[in-house]
């Protein structure tokens, strides 16, 4: 955390948590750090600093999909020890880390096909994570927070000299790639952009 303050302190720079986690969470485990932008709930919520009021993403989303959703996964937590179910403001997250690996990532799979086939009319998305399956609103997703981001900075005449972006879920691929395409946007001839990543992919 003292890393983080050291970062934010510095006018110069803008940093950004961008998380799955729900704003309550997020907001307790940064309290220390005043300047620090959060993206909670992959976008759902955003929050310029600690002084700023969260913003929502601006769509009415009918979550009506919802009772379709949950029984769905209830039927995979009976089958599947260890498994939960984790509701958030933005939509459902069955997480599998506490199963058994090999079972729990078949049951995933088999998830995965079974809420895409049940929700195909409707206006959401449903992804495969680092043990979870989610189900969020189409347009709630991490590289919209980047690209809000990058539009501040250009919005400011302001020119990025470095940018990192570090990810532990398959899931912040779709960051990495609005980086690449915004370099020429927001970026000066001489800047360096780093995009690590340190997830396992699964089967």
């Amino acid at each position: 955390m003292r890393t983080v303050n050291r970062l934010c302190d510095d006018s110069k720079n803008i940093v950004y948590i961008v998380s799955g986690r729900g704003r309550d969470n997020l907001s307790k485990w940064f309290s220390p750090c005043g300047e620090i932008g959060i993206a909670a709930e992959h976008g759902y919520y955003m929050r310029w600093s600690q002084d700023k009021e969260w913003e929502s993403c601006g769509q009415n989303f009918d979550f009506g999909w919802i009772q379709m959703a949950e029984p769905v996964m209830k039927l995979y937590i009976e089958a599947t020890d260890g498994s939960s179910i984790e509701t958030k403001e933005s939509g459902l997250v069955w997480h599998h880390q506490d199963a058994n690996p090999g079972f729990g990532s078949c049951q995933a799979k088999k998830m995965l096909d079974h809420l895409e086939s049940v929700l195909a009319n409707e206006v959401v998305t449903v992804k495969r994570g680092q043990f979870i399956i989610e189900v969020k609103p189409q347009g709630v997703k991490k590289g919209i927070v980047v690209e809000k981001v990058f539009t501040s900075i250009a919005n400011d005449e302001r020119k990025a000299d470095f940018v990192l972006c570090i990810g532990d879920d398959r899931l912040d691929e779709e960051m990495f790639e609005i980086i690449e395409n915004a370099m020429s946007r927001i970026a000066s001839p001489k800047c360096c952009s780093f995009c690590l990543h340190s997830w396992t992919k699964t089967k």
